[in-house]
């Protein structure tokens, strides 16, 4: 099992409780909000629980998605930090099972340990922020696509905007919280299957194209909304 940053109990006890308030606080703004899927049958199917996939999106995209598709339980991999501490706790609370690592540290056995839950049947999708933990903004990493490749299942880009917003500004990925009663427009992008044996060549590709097919999605969910991030 990958391992969470040691602790100390007030520390433990701080992260409860700021995973506890905030996910009843978020709840409940996100219950008040109308959300239009531009891509029904996409998320019909998805929502099914049947459909073996590995989402992708930015990180700016992370506290909706947690929210959304917190009840199909998917294993998501966040980062071994004290920040990530908190969202693990917090997606621990929508339902989801947290995998902790990333590409700064600990990724490669997160990544065992998403591949074993896929093939064992404990999860039937699993997730990341393509651009996590700390950037570039918009520039997909490898991670996911090495999943995919070792468990032959398709990366899904999935993506949401909104017309109304709380928007992190001094935070790298601009995270974005919908206001109350905001539009949520939302859509997934093209299945992406990629070869067991890419090179590195062919690994460069794919990288690209899941950045090109996610930062597509964004441009156009961001026009729809009237969306633009804050420099």
């Amino acid at each position: 099992m990958s391992k969470p940053p040691e602790l100390r109990a007030w520390q433990k006890a701080r992260f409860w409780l700021l995973a506890n308030l905030g996910a009843r606080l978020i709840k409940l703004i996100f219950s008040t909000c109308r959300v239009q899927v531009l891509t029904p049958e996409a998320d019909r199917r998805l929502m099914s629980g049947q459909w073996g996939v590995i989402g992708a999106t930015w990180h700016r995209a992370a506290v909706f998605f947690l929210y959304y598709y917190g009840r199909l339980k998917p294993a998501i991999m966040i980062s071994r930090s004290k920040d990530g501490e908190l969202l693990a706790r917090y997606l621990e609370v929508m339902g989801g099972v947290p995998v902790r690592g990333s590409s700064s540290r600990g990724g490669r056995e997160a990544l065992r340990e998403m591949e074993a839950m896929l093939k064992s049947g404990r999860v039937t999708q699993a997730a990341t922020v393509a651009d996590g933990p700390r950037g570039p903004r918009y520039q997909a990493k490898a991670g996911m696509i090495l999943l995919a490749m070792r468990t032959g299942l398709p990366l899904l880009p999935l993506m949401w905007s909104t017309d109304r917003a709380w928007i992190f500004r001094n935070s790298w990925d601009r995270t974005m919280i919908p206001k109350p009663f905001a539009t949520i427009k939302m859509a997934y992008g093209r299945e992406i299957y990629f070869p067991a044996d890419l090179d590195k060549e062919g690994m460069e590709a794919a990288r690209l194209e899941l950045e090109r097919e996610l930062n597509r999605l964004r441009e156009e969910l961001d026009a729809l909304c009237g969306h633009r991030d804050p420099d």
